[in-house]
Parts: structure tokens; C-alpha cells; sequence
């Protein structure tokens, strides 16, 4: 008999013998929360500081990225250099740009 997961709106199964879904099992370990989002955390005064220094930086979430490219393509910095100050691909850069002129154009 399989028990559901004992996290408040989950719906899934709890593993064999625990009481926690593999989904949160593995946020508890890697956050210690099973609630915790990358895109809901995103602090601006970490956010601009860096697209203001267009400097690297470290353990940004993944909204922080988004926000940072956002404020360096506004200042027309181009892909390869958002891409390694952000830390992810030049490609990423152009695909998340292209999303934000499609939100724009719709």
C-alpha cells in the first residue's frame, strides 16, 4: 500500500518506506525546503549591482540570470559577453532574448 507524500498539495506517491516523493526528498536535501523554486527568489539589489558592474558572479538563481541578461541586453551588451557574466551559454542568451521580443510583439 503506497502512502501519498507528506508535503501539504502533493499529490504523488511517497517512496517505499518514507513519507516524502522523490521530488521533494530531493529538494529537502539540496535546499532544505521541499518548496523551495529558483524562480520565485530574486533579490534586485544583487540583480542590478551586477548589470550595473557587468561583472561575474556566482550562485545566481535562475530568475536572477534571467533578470541580469534582461538588464545587459537594455544596455546592448552583447550575447557572448551576458552569456560569461550570467554563466550560461550564448545560445541561452539568444533564446531568452527571443522569448522576451515574442512577449513584447504578442
Amino acid at each position: 500500500m503506497n502512502r501519498q507524500c507528506s508535503v501539504d498539495g502533493c499529490t504523488r506517491d511517497a517512496r517505499p518506506q518514507r513519507r516524502l516523493c522523490h521530488g521533494h526528498r530531493a529538494k529537502v536535501s539540496r535546499y532544505g525546503d521541499p518548496h523551495f523554486t529558483q524562480w520565485g527568489t530574486a533579490d534586485p539589489v544583487d540583480v542590478e549591482l551586477i548589470v550595473t558592474e557587468q561583472r561575474p558572479a556566482e550562485g545566481l538563481t535562475r530568475l536572477e540570470r534571467v533578470l541580469v541578461a534582461r538588464g545587459l541586453t537594455e544596455r546592448q551588451v552583447p550575447a557572448a559577453e551576458v552569456a560569461r557574466i550570467v554563466g550560461v551559454d550564448k545560445r541561452t542568451v539568444h533564446r531568452w532574448r527571443s522569448q522576451d521580443r515574442q512577449k513584447q510583439a504578442a
